[in-house]
């Protein structure tokens, strides 16, 4: 099936692994053109573009390097994010300001330059990559799981105030997918409890309750970033879509 983005042009942030990856290898298999921005920009779909989309002018450096290379810009994926398992009675000032920053204000920081492109042509998507834990607060990832949610909210925000010049704002809810973070998360915490990286992994499949009983894969999560992101969503904004394996039991 073709959604529609033959000579699109897409921004995706966190491009270098996992579920990022993962997006920017469907979109060019649609036949977008694809900005592949990452900390280390190496081998993989798309043009990669390293950045660090922390940085107060990644948003602007962003849209000039794909008008440069593209002259155009249809499509943003906010994808970058992530965290690692502190207990709350742990984490300091400096560990909520970090974890804002990268899952929330990264993305707020690019939308804000890269939409203005969108509205003068009249046509956009920006997809956020949001987290369960945005709808269902994991205690081991609190500051994560509050950006998180601050991101579906400003997702919706940005629906309302763009919809009626073209610019279509949505999330995608992945559950626990195997992506390299995962996996290296697993790893420390099996060193650290003296288990196996197997038994921990089913541990956390246990605590989420995933209705299917197994991970998701970074593919498809992918799948719905790229159905959001296409012609086939046309009429989809302010949208929350879970991929999570029925990880949610209500919204």
């Amino acid at each position: 099936m073709r959604l529609g983005l033959d000579g699109r042009v897409a921004v995706v942030t966190g491009a270098g692994r996992g579920i990022g990856r993962a997006v920017a290898a469907a979109l060019v298999d649609e036949g977008a053109d694809v900005l592949a921005v990452s900390r280390t920009a190496g081998e993989g779909p798309g043009v990669p573009f390293a950045l660090d989309v922390c940085s107060p002018d990644a948003g602007d450096r962003i849209v000039d390097a794909c008008l440069e290379r593209f002259g155009r810009l249809d499509v943003l994926v906010n994808n970058a994010g992530g965290a690692e398992p502190v207990r709350f009675d742990e984490l300091g000032e400096d560990d909520w300001v970090q974890a804002f920053e990268l899952n929330l204000f990264a993305a707020v920081r690019v939308t804000r330059a890269c939409v203005p492109v969108m509205r003068a042509s009249g046509w956009g998507r920006v997809v956020h990559v949001a987290s369960v834990s945005g709808r269902e607060p994991d205690a081991a990832f609190a500051p994560y799981s509050a950006a998180k949610a601050a991101l579906m909210n400003f997702s919706t925000s940005l629906s309302q105030a763009c919809a009626a010049d073209g610019v279509l704002s949505s999330c995608v809810v992945p559950g626990v997918t195997l992506t390299e973070l995962v996996a290296r998360n697993a790893s420390e915490t099996a060193t650290r409890t003296e288990r196996s990286e197997q038994e921990v992994l089913d541990a956390q499949l246990a605590r989420h309750r995933v209705a299917t009983g197994r991970f998701g894969t970074p593919e498809e999560v992918a799948n719905a970033v790229v159905f959001l992101a296409s012609e086939a969503a046309s009429w989809i904004t302010g949208a929350t879509l879970e991929v999570d394996g029925g990880t949610l039991r209500s919204t």
